[in-house]
């Protein structure tokens, strides 16, 4: 086995930032990742939404003045140091920071409900920080020195994961309509949210439960993201990171110290582009080696095996896999333990349905072990999914909107498995294509919104392994069950789920749920569920949310539905009980 290169040869999407750059340099380096800028309308727009652009903006050590860098679409910044205070914002700039989008129409105070894809990681800000997004724009391994703002004003938000942070001030949730919060330390607390506010592990100084706040004192189990690093004195050598397991029972303090740590060299790390063949990334796995995808979009045409104990598949700028025909984008192999997937988008192809082969098997974007088969079963040594983003639809064209269709996005079939922040997307709305007119321009003028029979995937997630954890899960918008769960003794921290918008009345009839635990499930427990509806096209009716077999070792903390807007109702929270959401925005709870 030959040595990877360290320094690795980066592509031109990863962008390496030096404190020692001068500020025309650091402006060049950074204006091209924001988002585009609307002049006359002072604000920055959703315009990169469907876009193919994919960048990683990486700081190395040292200590950055007057830095202002709004994060844009498909963007992550990252520090590469080995905590975040070895890579600083001060001075009067904003550091990096996400705005409402597209003031222009939203009232003049912009939306957050359509910013997704995106990351913050492992840097420092003196400032105060605004990170105003929805879903699938994590913040994790950061360090707040003052007030942290996860909403701008009163635009509209709507979710967000915050995972393994320091906040010293005051965080201020404002409006979101809901959030995840796990082992983050509140220096000052933290109010505001709407619906569902959850905390895991957050120590003293997170809310006190109540209807909105569901506040959990320890993580049942926990593993932190990998990241990468440099180590020497030029900064031009990296490594690896992959935080050790944390039973969670004994510290849920946030882990940015760099202890506890598996540090690897680079010269074992396969750095990918996009434009390599998939078989070249498939021999560095064979190989035993970890592989980093550095930004980009890459049309597999096989799905990448991962079978080696402890390997790390690490995205970097939200690199984005487009799955080949009938098969996932990745498969980790049963019986593999400790193995690390992290900072994925995996999206589904169009495919002529006259050219899909009716022999194919379950067609999932991720399989986490065989249906069928012996699972991996080592609590010592779990494996763990970080910033997973499963997108089915959205962009490309029109003609070939009801090419897409899947079974489902993700199968976890293995136990001991951890999931922490998946958001589970088929798109309930798509960029226009030239000359095309947006079809309910009163929802949006610059979306199309999806139709049924287009983008169709049948459900969001498959849970058939015991001992699974999930610390954020999202669903939106799948054909039927949103989540299945089967496996014994699953647990759910944060759940948000809307139904789709354009089914017809069959949706109810059928007895599709939000959530649907199996039959035969004996124990599991699911924390602040909440179930939206938005039906557009037809009064549908699903007469309840959520439905779990009659066991007392099934807890469900805090359940609730909330009618968004449009026609419909549903009819019931869990199992028949809890009043009918039918007033608009207002939690019907049990």
């Amino acid at each position: 086995m030959m040595d990877e290169p360290n320094p690795p040869v980066w592509p031109d999407s990863v962008i390496i930032v030096h404190d020692t750059e001068d500020a025309d340099t650091m402006k060049q380096k950074l204006e091209p990742t924001q988002d585009s800028w609307n002049a006359e309308h002072n604000t920055f727009t959703c315009d990169y939404h469907f876009s193919d652009r994919r960048y990683a903006v990486l700081f190395t050590p040292g200590i950055y003045r007057n830095v202002d860098l709004e994060v844009g679409y498909y963007v992550q910044v990252a520090g590469l140091g080995v905590t975040p205070n070895h890579v600083q914002f001060k001075g009067d700039g904003k550091g990096p920071h996400v705005p409402s989008l597209n003031r222009h129409i939203h009232k003049n105070s912009g939306t957050c409900l359509d910013t997704f894809w995106r990351s913050g990681e492992n840097f420092s800000c003196a400032n105060d920080m605004v990170w105003a997004v929805s879903q699938a724009s994590p913040l994790r391994r950061v360090h707040c020195q003052k007030d942290l703002y996860l909403h701008d004003k009163d635009a509209y938000a709507s979710g967000g994961h915050i995972a393994n942070a320091v906040v010293d001030g005051h965080t201020h949730f404002g409006g979101q309509q809901q959030y995840l919060s796990r082992n983050v330390h509140f220096g000052k607390g933290a109010s505001g949210g709407a619906w569902s506010m959850v905390y895991v592990g957050c120590g003293d100084n997170a809310p006190p439960n109540s209807a909105t706040n569901t506040t959990i004192t320890k993580t049942r189990v926990r593993v932190e993201k990998p990241y990468i690093a440099v180590y020497d004195d030029d900064k031009t050598k990296f490594q690896l990171r992959i935080p050790l397991v944390n039973d969670g029972t004994t510290d849920n303090l946030p882990q940015v110290t760099g202890d506890n740590e598996e540090s690897r060299d680079f010269r074992h790390v396969k750095v990918a582009t996009a434009s390599e063949s998939t078989r070249a990334i498939q021999k560095a796995l064979d190989e035993g080696k970890d592989v980093v995808l550095t930004p980009g979009i890459y049309y597999l045409d096989q799905s990448l095996d991962v079978h080696k104990d402890n390997q790390v598949v690490l995205g970097l700028g939200l690199a984005t896999l487009v799955s080949p025909v009938g098969s996932p984008c990745i498969r980790v192999a049963p019986g593999t333990a400790g193995v690390r997937i992290a900072g994925v988008m995996l999206e589904a192809p169009a495919v002529d349905p006259a050219k899909r082969k009716s022999t194919e098997s379950h067609w999932s974007l991720l399989e986490y072990g065989c249906e069928g088969q012996t699972q991996a079963d080592d609590p010592k040594n779990p494996g763990a999914l970080f910033d997973i983003f499963c997108r089915v639809g959205g962009g490309g064209d029109a003609d070939k909107r009801h090419w897409i269709n899947i079974d489902s996005m993700v199968r976890i079939h293995s136990s001991h498995v951890i999931g922490d922040n998946l958001w589970l997307w088929r798109a309930d709305h798509a960029e226009l294509n030239p000359g095309e007119s947006p079809n309910c321009p009163n929802v949006s003028p610059v979306f199309y919104q999806t139709e049924k029979d287009e983008y169709n995937v049948d459900t969001g997630i498959v849970v058939t392994g015991d001992n699974v954890t999930i610390y954020g899960l999202a669903v939106e918008h799948t054909s039927k069950h949103q989540t299945i769960w089967k496996g014994e003794n699953g647990a759910v921290y944060f759940y948000q789920c809307e139904f789709p918008y354009d089914v017809d009345t069959d949706f109810g009839k059928a007895g599709y749920r939000g959530y649907f635990i199996g039959n035969s499930v004996k124990a599991h427990s699911l924390n602040s569920p909440g179930i939206y509806s938005n039906f557009r096209n037809a009064t549908v009716q699903v007469e309840t949310a959520i439905q779990h077999p009659d066991s007392p070792e099934i807890e469900v903390v805090n359940p609730f539905t909330v009618h968004l807007d449009n026609n419909g109702i549903i009819a019931s929270v869990i199992n028949g009980r809890g009043p009918a959401a039918q007033k608009q925005g207002v939690p019907s709870r049990v």
